[in-house]
Parts: C-alpha cells; sequence; structure tokens
C-alpha cells in the first residue's frame, strides 16, 4: 500500500508544480490589466498559486519521507534532492513575498507611480521564480541515470 501512496505523492507534487507554472504564465497579461484603475482580474489566479505552490512544497517533503520509509534512502539522500527541497522552499518564498506582495502593490495602487513598483516586484518575482522552477525541473532528472550523479 505505501509504494501506491508514494506514487500518488510524487503525482500531486508533479501537478501542483505545473499548476502553479501554468498560471504563472497568465499572470504578466493579469498585471497588465491590474494597472488601470478599475476592478482588477486575477487575484484569485494569485491565491491559486500562493495555494498550489504550498501544495507542491508539502507533496515534496512527503515524498521525501515515503520514499525514505520505502528503502529510497541512496536517492533521497542524493545531493540534488536536498538542493531540490532547499529551491523548492525558496520557490514558495518568492511566492508569498515577491509575487503575491507585489500583485497586491500593483492592485492597491492601480493607476498612480506605486503600482509600477508593484509591477516591477511581481515582474522580479516571476522572473526568479520560473528560474527556479526551471531549475528544479532539470534537478529532477539528476542521479536517476539521466544526468549525471
Amino acid at each position: 500500500m505505501l509504494p501506491l501512496i508514494h506514487t500518488i505523492v510524487i503525482a500531486l507534487h508533479v501537478l501542483f508544480a505545473a499548476v502553479w507554472f501554468g498560471m504563472a504564465a497568465a499572470v504578466p497579461s493579469l498585471a497588465r490589466s491590474a494597472m488601470r484603475p478599475g476592478t482588477a482580474e486575477g487575484g484569485k489566479v494569485i491565491a491559486s498559486m500562493n495555494g498550489a505552490i504550498v501544495l507542491f512544497y508539502v507533496f515534496a517533503i512527503a515524498n521525501w519521507v515515503l520514499g525514505r520509509r520505502l528503502g529510497f534512502e541512496i536517492q533521497y539522500n542524493h545531493w540534488a534532492y536536498h538542493t531540490s527541497l532547499t529551491l523548492g522552499l525558496l520557490l514558495v518564498l518568492v511566492q508569498l513575498f515577491l509575487i503575491r506582495s507585489g500583485w497586491n502593490k500593483l492592485v492597491a495602487g492601480a493607476g498612480t507611480p506605486e503600482a509600477e513598483s508593484g509591477r516591477k516586484r511581481l515582474a522580479a518575482g516571476l522572473g526568479v521564480g520560473n528560474l527556479l522552477w526551471i531549475a528544479l525541473f532539470i534537478l529532477m532528472y539528476v542521479g536517476r541515470g539521466v544526468i549525471g550523479g
């Protein structure tokens, strides 16, 4: 039963990573519309990104715990896996403290110079977040017989 749960946890981890990445692709167009005064669309997308990235990380930790219980100590004590856990945590922090706060600042100051500051924070957060996501994607293959180890 534990191997099945481990497989489901891996699938959920990958699913929430993909959900975050997909929603992040929509944010720039939402930000452009939010720069104008009025009702800003996209708050639900940012809130969903918050949830997706937190669940991504929860399932990453669960994957590590379950994998070690299944006897995958070598795979889960590999430098690439520990690096991925660290980068994953950084991605969560980028989402919560750069992307979310940039969005909030952009929406609160729509039509003012304050909105431009929020837009820049949001753009920086998305850039760093996407870079971390790509690095995590590559690290997924390190040490698994695909890329060095």
